[in-house]
């Protein structure tokens, strides 16, 4: 493949910085179209940066961002070169006399403010898992099932991905792949302990009570299509029963989906929807094996999205003024969301015998466990719950839906405006809300999105209960409505990680250089 050379506006504390990166490696799990990756980095956008007076910076003019192919170069290079744009000649002066050091006066001289940051631990070039360890496996309708328990497995308020070195990327040193099979499938690490895959990772089962798995790739915006295959399930001759629907990343992996408000769930038995663990009549003879059921998933674009969250978080601060110092940490954590930032805190850890990312994971929050639980100390019907006319305390998705199909046939809409799974520009302290995301074990968690929010495709199984995602594109009962099959979104997101992971290195290796 040509190597790439992709001009990047970064954005930090009111200042820009040009980065020129040159990569002649594809570092995805498996190669992708050309034209999908320029589509895909040619959608982000960096917006003009505001001075802090307030004007427009007129040399952020200079920052640019443009794809275009460029001659020969060696394999796995990459030049990362960075120019500060800003400067002052007090600081040149500064160091001249030797009255600072040249790491503050670059700082004086950028306007930066640079807080330490933990460093990667450099690990050896053969810590990494090319393919994981089996530790056991049991047979279920003449398909054998595996298990893989010297993987991490996401939980207690962290969560985990596979990574390995890359010693182009001089400052963060990692970057992100994936196991194989390299498809829509059950994630090795979001996924309850007792859950058993396929070999191909798309079919689970259990021996044990409700267990759940997420799917690897999460639905954030537009139209997707994708289909359950029940291959045991709800018959006369065993207690095997499974729950498909979609879930967000705070979804309890312990119980089925639709157990509370993170998922929604479709049961087999009686065809009921669930969520917050509220069944009601759905689809009226339910499913069992040999059935497939299509989930067509539509969301609005993000930008819609954030602006409903606007204006619902406008609108509760307008109830709940807040002063002072909270009003200030408000605004700092509006800054760091500016521009639809993406921000991945992690950090590589060595595991057994592989690396991985290590980051906070997404948990619970208060006002959902009430929704969940809505009963006060007394014992009393909540007031949510009473109430009619109080408006809902979590932002919804205007205009989402998901709509159901048996064997090719249109069961109907099964939830429409879900909860939003954005974060929401509200301080955690505040009375009757809060943030919306949660980690609960980052103490300095400021409302960011790290790129995995979303709704992901869900499977619950129970007893020997046996479900099989199908993402397309050659899907059993294809629909008439225009939809994107699941699998394009899987491109999509690995597309996705990849510039992501450009942008970390531009940015730790600018800020490193204040060192």
């Amino acid at each position: 493949m040509a190597p790439l050379t992709v001009e990047v506006g970064l954005y930090v504390h009111d200042q820009v910085a040009v980065a020129k990166i040159q990569c002649t490696r594809w570092f995805s799990p498996h190669d992708l179209p050309l034209d999908l990756l320029l589509a895909t980095i040619n959608s982000y956008s960096m917006p003009t940066p505001i001075s802090s007076a307030g004007s427009l910076n007129e040399e952020s003019n200079h920052v640019s961002e443009s794809i275009s192919k460029t001659g020969e170069a060696s394999t796995e290079e990459m030049h990362i070169d960075i120019q500060s744009i800003s400067a002052t000649r007090d600081a040149e002066q500064d160091v001249k006399r030797n009255t600072v050091s040249p790491p503050a006066a670059k700082k004086r001289k950028s306007n930066v403010v640079v807080h330490s940051r933990l460093k990667p631990t450099v690990f050896p070039l053969d810590s990494i898992i090319t393919e994981p360890v089996v530790t056991s496996q049991h047979t279920v309708q003449g398909e054998t099932f595996f298990q893989y328990d010297d993987l991490p497995l996401n939980r207690r308020g962290y969560k985990y991905r596979t990574c390995k070195p890359n010693t182009a990327f001089t400052a963060t040193r990692y970057l992100t792949t994936e196991l194989p099979p390299c498809h829509v499938r059950a994630s090795y690490f979001d996924k309850s302990q007792g859950v058993a895959c396929t070999e191909d990772m798309r079919s689970v089962t259990t021996q044990h009570g409700w267990l759940s798995a997420r799917c690897n790739v999460a639905l954030r915006e537009g139209k997707h299509y994708f289909e359950f295959e029940i291959i045991n399930s709800n018959t006369e001759h065993n207690k095997a029963h499974v729950r498909i629907g979609i879930g967000r990343k705070e979804l309890a992996l312990d119980a089925p989906v639709g157990f509370d408000g993170y998922g929604y769930g479709l049961r087999d038995l009686n065809g009921q929807k669930v969520t917050l663990s509220r069944p009601q009549d759905f689809m009226t003879e339910g499913f069992r094996s040999g059935d497939v059921i299509g989930f067509l998933v539509d969301l609005p674009l993000l930008e819609r999205q954030k602006a409903h969250n606007a204006e619902f978080a406008n609108e509760f601060r307008k109830m709940h003024p807040k002063k002072g110092k909270a009003s200030m940490v408000n605004e700092e954590a509006r800054r760091l969301n500016a521009y639809g930032n993406v921000l991945r805190d992690q950090i590589a850890i060595k595991y057994k015998n592989g690396l991985f990312f290590e980051q906070f994971e997404y948990t619970k929050n208060k006002q959902m466990e009430h929704l969940l639980n809505p009963v006060t100390v007394f014992g009393e019907t909540a007031i949510l719950e009473r109430k009619s006319e109080y408006k809902p305390t979590l932002p919804t998705i205007p205009d989402s839906r998901v709509v159901v199909y048996k064997n090719g046939e249109c069961v109907g809409e099964m939830f429409n405006n879900l909860y939003s799974f954005l974060p929401l520009d509200i301080a955690d302290e505040a009375a009757g809300t809060d943030s919306n995301t949660k980690q609960h074990q980052n103490p300095s968690y400021k409302n960011t999105d790290d790129g995995s929010l979303g709704y992901y495709p869900m499977m619950s199984v129970f007893l020997n209960g046996v479900v099989k995602i199908n993402a397309g594109p050659d899907f059993k009962y294809p629909i008439l409505e225009e939809a994107q099959p699941l699998c394009k979104r899987y491109d999509e997101s690995v597309v996705e990680e990849w510039l992501w992971d450009l942008l970390d290195e531009v940015e730790a290796d600018y800020l490193d250089s204040f060192d």
